[in-house]
């Protein structure tokens, strides 16, 4: 396959996507990647993929370079597994995106070319970001001053009793897991896990899906 018939196939995706050739100077970039990212196809063509992107990792460390593990991957003919990235956008805000890599061997010109597809995750890394953190504050508490608060809110409240298909979706929250995504994972419609949801906090008797979450941890449920 030449490399306009592989740039026309992703033109007709929904993700977002970018090429590369083999050491990282981009000579693909879709309309769906300026929509998302911000930057101009003008801009990116012919740049390198780490000066555009410019993406870090979850604890904030840059892990787009000049000789990246997917391209050194790339080079090999294996394409990296699927990850999220922190990357920059034109506004010089960030954002939080998915990134599937194909590795694709073309006829004419640099080879192979290294195509990057992206769909936003901002929902989910919030929801994983904000459970982290409360799962690290009750972590915080430790011996008998954590015995003391379990105690006491397990004399205050009856034990919370969860069908399996609750706990696993009260899991799902835990891991920062989305609506349809649960669904997706449980195989049932979004309906039922929205239902499941709200079950889960009328038996937590909370308000949110972060404070069932919390009082799960606390009550060792997860």
């Amino acid at each position: 396959m030449e490399s306009r018939e592989l740039f026309a196939l992703f033109d007709q995706a929904g993700d977002a996507a970018f090429a590369v050739e083999p050491y990282g100077r981009i000579c693909y970039w879709s309309d769906a990647a300026e929509e998302l990212l911000g930057f101009p196809r003008a801009e990116a063509l012919t740049k390198h993929c780490a000066d555009i992107v410019e993406g870090h990792d979850n604890d904030g460390c840059r892990i787009c370079d000049t000789d990246c593990h997917v391209l050194r991957l790339a080079r090999k003919q294996t394409a990296a597994a699927a990850y999220d990235l922190y990357a920059a956008t034109a506004s010089g805000a960030r954002k939080w995106v998915n990134t599937t890599v194909i590795v694709a061997n073309v006829s004419s010109g640099p080879s192979p070319l290294v195509v990057h597809l992206m769909r936003s995750v901002e929902e989910r890394k919030k929801v994983e970001n904000l459970t982290r953190e409360i799962l690290v504050r009750v972590g915080e508490l430790s011996g008998r001053e954590a015995d003391s608060v379990l105690n006491q809110e397990s004399a205050q409240r009856p034990a919370t009793r969860l069908t399996s298909r609750e706990a696993a979706v009260l899991s799902a929250l835990a891991r920062g897991r989305s609506t349809s995504e649960i669904a997706a994972d449980l195989h049932i419609s979004a309906a039922t896990v929205r239902n499941h949801v709200q079950r889960l906090l009328r038996k937590l008797q909370c308000h949110t899906r972060l404070e069932a979450v919390m009082r799960a941890a606390r009550e060792g449920l997860i």
